[in-house]
């Protein structure tokens, strides 16, 4: 029995709670966080200290007229801040820098998670993935903007009471007791304020998620005329994350007004009380100048800690979703068994409408698999991949496919129906490695030979003629100036259907896997193109001896140099033979292959 998930994210050095994730953030940058504080609360303190200093310059150089003492005065003062300025300076750069690494690191930690888990994304949309991969990571990472300005403030503010209590005892006392009320006045609508910006960040991800599927259908909307349409879709989902981020501000915004009206109560004591002992004789002009100066200056550090407040509670509400994106998916539900061979078996797969599905390919075979309810064909390529629970029904070289490691791209391809591009260039789309994209993307240092530096990890990777001739991407690219080095915009936007289904076709056989499942892989190309396609495909694949494939698809050309045939009908049982003998002996296989 696998062990529980939570137990194995821990095993991975990956937090269970949102407190967990934000200490380990702090625990990895305290290289920083410490210098960083230092040096933020000389700050806050060198900014308490300027108004002592004034109260002490009037009692020693002012009030006395003594011009020696002023000179002094002066030099400190500049001394002071000199301090002030630099400590702030290097302060918030230290802090700034363990924001943005840390910022970094959880987003690439996020990002790995749909990549390489399975089913990670089951109940979460790629705009909702994107934005918890994006915006939440950044704002988780301002717990390091908090432990700089907020720490420091709390800091400074036992520092300066401190001072109080020396200078009077009664000023000090009203200053301990009133700024911890205060603050726990402050504290206390933390927990709701963070309840409230996990919500807000959620709407903002629904609206991502929206913005991001009209962006990538515009020419479908824009052809069916359903720009309003999608206007409208956008303008509730945008609507619901302003009025979530409105209800946060709101709550912010009580928060902080809390905090001032009870800062401006603990001044007016301490003015009161310091006023009181002027009047009495017991405290000099200079020292009621430092305690009315730092009383005012107060209200500083308690205005950012109530600040820090609300920030950190969108912080714990980001690594919240942080944390329930890792807990998404198990951290590898696969084992790590690699298949020896390339026979396929399918043993017992449960289908959409509750029939179970028996498939072999033996090694070297090539065999066409006509599915007439697209449902199960959908089925059949997900238990191939392992993203279902089906995977337990398919046998690769002797093992289960949920029992396979996660990387065995050399023994195992799934090529989906659909087809998916990316930004690059038709090179990097079949080889699947980063080369930069565009004209002029091969590295000049000297070497000639296109390499990138190796900590880039992308060189130009040779993609073998008999693989473009048998996915017809050589046709495409005798057309194009830069040939395969012609540039893919995002989505393969400026490529046909067709040529996208190619590219796709090509980067399936480029990795040359044992075994080979394709989904429909040429259903957007011409008719005489396919069937080259077809014959080609046939021969790249029996040119290496063992290799087997299965091909989804209802295709002719396919199941004509297909060695066998496996009809799976809408109902009834599933038959087996070529492409010939089905034809003759089955009307509903004639039905489902002819167009």
């Amino acid at each position: 029995m696998s062990a529980p998930t939570s137990t194995r994210r821990q095993d991975t050095g990956i937090p269970s709670t949102a407190n967990g994730l934000l200490l380990r953030a702090i625990g990895r940058r305290k290289r920083l966080v410490g210098p960083g504080l230092v040096l933020m609360t000389m700050w806050q303190l060198c900014e308490a200290l300027v108004p002592i200093a004034i109260g002490v310059i009037v009692d020693r150089a002012i009030i006395p007229l003594d011009a020696t003492a002023m000179l002094w005065s002066v030099l400190g003062l500049i001394a002071l801040f000199t301090v002030l300025s630099l400590s702030y300076r290097f302060g918030a750069r230290l802090s700034n820098r363990a924001l943005q690494e840390e910022a970094h690191d959880l987003r690439v930690e996020a990002t790995r998670v749909p990549l390489t888990r399975r089913r990670a994304m089951d109940d979460a949309s790629s705009g909702d993935v994107l934005s918890v991969c994006s915006a939440d990571a950044d704002v988780a990472a301002l717990v390091f903007r908090q432990i700089a300005l907020g720490g420091s403030a709390l800091i400074g503010i036992v520092g300066i009471s401190a001072y109080l209590l020396w200078t009077d005892l009664l000023v000090g006392l009203i200053v301990l007791i009133g700024v911890p009320l205060s603050l726990v006045l402050v504290a206390l609508p933390s927990r709701v304020i963070s309840r409230h910006s996990t919500a807000q960040q959620t709407a903002i991800g629904m609206a991502s998620s929206r913005a991001t599927d009209i962006m990538t259908g515009l020419r479908v909307l824009k052809a069916g005329g359903g720009e309003r349409w999608a206007a409208e879709q956008y303008r509730d989902a945008s609507r619901a994350a302003a009025d979530a981020g409105i209800v946060t501000a709101e709550r912010t915004g009580r928060v902080q007004g809390i905090g001032s009206l009870g800062m401006a109560v603990v001044l007016a004591l301490v003015l009161l009380a310091a006023g009181y002992r002027v009047l009495s004789g017991e405290m000099a002009i200079g020292t009621l100048v430092s305690v009315v100066g730092v009383a005012v200056f107060f209200e500083e550090p308690v205005r950012l800690i109530t600040a820090m407040v609300s920030i950190f509670a969108r912080s714990h509400g980001a690594a919240q979703r942080l944390v329930d994106l890792q807990a998404s998916a198990p951290v590898d539900e696969s084992g790590s068994e690699v298949p020896e061979g390339s026979h396929l078996q399918v043993s017992g797969l449960e289908l959409p409408d509750g029939r179970e599905l028996d498939l072999e390919v033996a090694a070297g075979e090539i065999v066409a698999l006509v599915v007439e309810q697209p449902a199960a064909a959908d089925a059949v390529t997900l238990a191939m991949a392992g993203h279902s629970d089906g995977a337990d029904a398919v046998l690769v070289g002797g093992h289960r496919r949920s029992s396979l490691a996660a990387a065995i791209a050399d023994h195992v391809v799934v090529a989906p129906h659909r087809v998916d591009l990316f930004v690059g260039t038709i090179r990097s789309n079949i080889a699947m490695r980063h080369d930069g994209g565009g004209h002029g993307s091969t590295s000049d240092d000297g070497g000639g030979d296109g390499a990138h530096h190796d900590g880039e990890a992308h060189v130009r990777v040779p993609v073998s003629d008999d693989v473009l001739r048998a996915s017809a991407v050589a046709e495409i690219i005798e057309h194009l100036p830069d040939g395969l080095d012609h540039v893919v915009q995002e989505g393969g936007r400026n490529l046909s259907g067709g040529q996208r289904q190619r590219i796709a076709l090509a980067r399936a056989l480029h990795a040359d896997p044992d075994v080979l499942v394709l989904h429909d892989p040429t259903s957007a190309v011409d008719a005489v193109t396919e069937w080259e396609i077809a014959q080609a495909v046939r021969r790249l694949r029996t040119s290496r001896p063992g290799r087997s494939t299965l091909i989804v698809t209802s295709s002719p050309p396919f199941l004509a140099t297909a060695d066998r045939v496996v009809h799976l009908p809408r109902s009834g049982e599933t038959h087996s033979g070529t492409h010939l003998e089905l034809r003759e002996s089955s009307a509903s296989y004639r039905t489902a292959v002819d167009r």
